[in-house]
C-alpha cells in the first residue's frame, strides 16, 4: 500500500547508479526518495499486525494507488472490519462503514485519530514528499549509520505552528535512497512516533520496503507492523476505483 503515512509519512520514504560526489541537499534527497518509491499505479495485498501489550490483532486488506495522490483500501478481515473501505484523493480522506452504511469524510482532529485501531493515524495516510517540501524547513544534513547502513540524517522543522509532527528526523539510506527510520516529535519536543523499515527488496531496479513498523509512543507497549504479501506496479486499475460509488459497492 503506497504512503499510510501513509498513509506516513512515513511517509515518504532510483536513480542511484551515478551520484554526484557532493552531498545532496535535503530537497534533492526527498526528490530521490520519491523517484524510488512512487509508481504510476500499484496493487497490494497486505497484513496489518497490531500489538497492544499482550494482545495481537491481524487485519488483512487490499489496496490500489495511483501515484502518491490517490489510494483505495478495502479491509477483508477480521469479520468486524470486513467491507470497511478508505478512499484518499489528495488530502481528502473518506471512510465507509458497512455496519452503518454511510460514508464519513474525515477532517481536522479526526485525521489524527488511530486508523482502524493501529498506530497509524489517518493523517499519516495523507503524507507525501510534496507536503514535506512545502510545509517544513530542512536543517543541515548530517550522516549517521543505522544497522550497518550509511545514512543521511534529515531534520525537518514545521513552518506551521500547529502541525501534529512539528519536528521530523529521517534517516535515509545513502545508496538506496530509502527512509530506514523516522522519529516524529511534537512542538514541545516529546517523541510521538517511531517508524522503521525492514525487508527491503528490489523491483525493476528500485528498492521497496515490504515491512513498515510504527510505534506510537503515547500508547504504551504498542506497535503496528504493515507487511506487504503481494504487490504489483504499473498495472491497469479498474475504472471507478477511486470513487464514492466504489466505497459503497458490495
Amino acid at each position: 500500500m503506497r504512503k499510510i503515512s501513509i498513509f506516513f509519512v512515513m511517509a515518504n520514504l532510483a536513480f542511484f547508479m551515478n551520484f554526484s560526489q557532493e552531498k545532496p541537499s535535503a530537497i534533492e534527497i526527498l526528490d530521490r526518495i520519491d523517484q524510488n518509491m512512487v509508481y504510476e499505479t500499484a496493487y497490494a495485498e497486505s497484513e496489518m499486525i497490531i500489538t497492544i501489550k499482550n494482545r495481537v490483532i491481524t487485519k488483512k486488506m487490499v489496496s490500489y494507488s495511483e501515484g502518491n495522490k490517490k489510494s483505495f483500501i478495502e479491509f477483508l478481515s477480521p469479520a468486524r472490519d470486513r467491507g470497511t473501505k478508505i478512499l484518499k484523493i489528495e488530502d481528502i480522506v473518506k471512510i465507509y462503514y458497512p455496519s452503518a452504511e454511510r460514508i464519513l469524510r474525515l477532517s481536522g482532529h479526526m485525521l489524527r485519530q488511530s486508523m482502524m485501531g493501529s498506530d497509524f493515524s489517518f493523517e499519516d495516510m495523507t503524507e507525501r514528499a510534496t507536503k514535506l517540501r512545502e510545509e517544513y524547513t530542512a536543517g543541515a544534513t548530517t550522516e549517521e549509520t543505522i544497522n550497518g547502513r550509511s545514512c543521511y540524517l534529515l531534520v525537518l522543522v514545521s513552518k506551521i505552528p500547529k502541525q501534529t509532527y512539528f519536528t521530523r528526523k529521517i534517516w535515509v539510506d545513502k545508496e538506496r535512497f530509502l527512509g530506514l527510520k523516522e522519529e516524529l516529535y511534537a512542538k514541545s519536543g516529546k517523541l510521538l512516533k517511531v517508524m522503521t523499515v525492514d525487508d527491503i527488496k528490489i523491483y525493476k531496479n528500485r528498492y521497496y520496503p515490504f515491512k513498515i513498523t510504527v510505534e506510537d509512543k503515547i500508547r504504551k507497549n504498542s506497535k503496528t507492523e504493515m507487511i506487504i504479501k503481494k504487490i504489483d506496479f504499473d498495472i491497469s486499475i479498474p475504472p471507478g476505483t477511486f470513487s464514492e460509488r466504489n466505497l459503497m459497492k458490495k
